[in-house]
């Protein structure tokens, strides 16, 4: 199925995969290298496939294994790292690599303050950043007072939301980037799919 693509200002930034084909094409290549990517939605949304397929994509598009999923939410897979939020920051700290999930920067901040959350994104997380690496991180909806989610937001480089609507016995499920470093944002919703293989984003579908 052809992918419809949505023309967006880019300046000259290396890209990394997300690890979504339909999502590279939108951003012209993937996320902008270097930056922290925070993405927000319900534990239905399929967030956490978003999650593992960045995680999983520097194997698949460069065949290195430079990759981290630190998880304290939930039961790990194979190759991911179990880490007690109050962990966090220690192991990222002590890990070599270049792209790095964080499963969540809602159980942190629920464990440890939002202070923490943005100590890992300022001060752990800048080290990596410089250096080319990516970060992502996973917000929970529902969770956290308006407060604390407007202070992560604040210092994302990329900020993605998962939106879910309703129509009868219908759900709808679109992705809003209200963040992207480096470009325009784009304005639009973008409808996706969750299948068994993981995140399909098909935006070829009318958005209503």
């Amino acid at each position: 199925m052809p992918v419809d693509i949505e023309e967006v200002e880019i300046t000259d930034h290396k890209k990394v995969s997300t690890g979504i084909i339909g999502l590279d094409y939108q951003l012209g290549g993937g996320f902008p290298e270097g930056c922290v990517v925070v993405i927000q939605g319900s534990p239905i949304s399929g967030i956490e496939k978003i999650a593992e397929q960045f995680w999983k994509a520097d194997v698949e598009t460069t065949g290195s294994d430079d990759s981290w999923y630190l998880i304290s939410d939930g039961s790990p897979s194979d190759g991911m790292t179990p880490v007690k939020p109050e962990e966090m920051a220690d192991t990222i700290a002590k890990s070599q690599g270049k792209r790095y999930v964080i499963d969540s920067l809602s159980s942190l901040i629920r464990k440890e303050g939002v202070d923490a959350a943005i100590s890992i994104i300022k001060n752990i997380g800048w080290p990596i950043t410089q250096e080319g690496g990516n970060i992502l991180l996973l917000l929970y909806d529902g969770v956290h007072i308006p407060e604390d989610e407007i202070a992560v937001i604040r210092y994302a480089d990329v900020y993605i939301h998962l939106v879910e609507e309703r129509h009868g016995n219908e759900i709808e499920r679109k992705m809003e980037i209200g963040k992207l470093k480096g470009a325009n944002v784009p304005n639009r919703l973008f409808p996706y799919n969750i299948t068994e293989e993981g995140i399909d984003l098909s935006t070829t579908a009318r958005v209503v």
